[in-house]
């Protein structure tokens, strides 16, 4: 669908697999039920071969929320071909975690773009987060609330990655200087670093945080919330729902801040099946879930420890 209001565009990109189709109805949902009607939302959604059948419910959705909203499938097979030999994945990790560092290139019309994971839910209008500004800093981004919840990590972030655990960012919402970004050739060093080094815990967004170190705008944290149940937070300040790590309304029944999910969940062709998801997730994938959070929190230790600790490493080579 053309801008035929010509109204100013702000570009969202999403990354998916079939996997995540049902999720990014969801956050689509939920980002034009809440958008100012001043703009005009062009989607862009990287993969490497999404089936017909998510395609057609994807755009369905689209055609049925907004005439100010239109979706576009870019592939990026060819870009991941090329670095396959150095990208490393492990649990629930899937090659799509990589495409967000192509963005720039792979737009270049644009010099602000905004990338979203598609486990999020919006509350609040999103092209307020759009007209961040950035200055000449490359990301607007949020602290990775992990980083403060679990000490492991936080120690993870400062002795491991040489970033302070409270400017350590989540990768999954980003306000993106393209500008800046292309000038600061962010892709091929963030390539270089992968090549070099290896880092196991987060992986693509630990290479961004070291890779664009004091180059964020940080946002408060409402703009990127974890349903964490244990964090003190008003509840009124939220306005972005990131359901990461174990926190998943479709796997678990009662996780913090599922409500609104499931009210979005409720408007998409998913419904029926999220439901049937959470239902059908059984005891061995929740206790799998726990071990494999367990093992990521000592996989942080270790490679705190370890002789081939990257900040001790680098740190040496100066």
């Amino acid at each position: 669908m053309t801008n035929i209001y010509h109204k100013k565009e702000i570009p969202l990109v999403f990354a998916v697999d079939d996997n995540y189709a049902p999720f990014l109805c969801v956050a689509l949902r939920s980002i034009m039920d809440n958008a100012s009607t001043d703009y005009y939302y062009k989607v862009y959604i990287l993969n490497t071969g999404l089936c017909e059948d998510n395609k057609k419910r994807i755009v369905s959705i689209a055609e049925e929320l907004s005439d100010d909203l239109s979706v576009d499938y870019v592939d990026v097979a060819d870009r991941m071909d090329a670095i396959k030999d150095k990208t490393a994945l492990r649990d629930y990790y899937t090659n799509t975690t990589y495409y967000r560092i192509f963005i720039p290139s792979l737009f270049p019309q644009y010099d602000k773009i905004l990338y979203l994971d598609s486990d999020l839910v919006f509350l609040d209008d999103i092209s307020k987060l759009y007209n961040t500004d950035l200055g000449d800093n490359i990301f607007a981004a949020i602290h990775e609330e992990a980083m403060s919840a679990f000490d492991t990590f936080g120690v993870y972030s400062e002795q491991f990655l040489g970033v302070e655990r409270m400017r350590y960012f989540n990768a999954g919402l980003l306000v993106i200087n393209a500008v800046e970004y292309r000038k600061a050739d962010v892709e091929n060093a963030f390539i270089n670093l992968m090549t070099e080094h290896k880092f196991r815990v987060a992986q693509d967004q630990d290479y961004l945080n070291v890779v664009c170190k004091d180059r964020i705008t940080y946002l408060d944290v409402g703009w990127n919330k974890t349903p964490i149940p244990d964090m003190v937070f008003d509840d009124k300040d939220v306005k972005v729902i990131h359901y990461k790590l174990n926190f998943k309304p479709w796997r678990y029944k009662n996780v913090r801040y599922q409500e609104p999910f499931w009210k979005y969940a409720k408007k998409t062709p998913y419904y029926k099946d999220l439901i049937k998801m959470r239902e059908r997730y059984s005891q061995a994938e929740k206790d799998r879930d726990f071990l494999a959070f367990s093992n990521l929190l000592k996989m942080a230790h270790e490679d705190t420890h370890s002789d081939y600790n990257y900040l001790k490493l680098i740190k040496g080579s100066c």
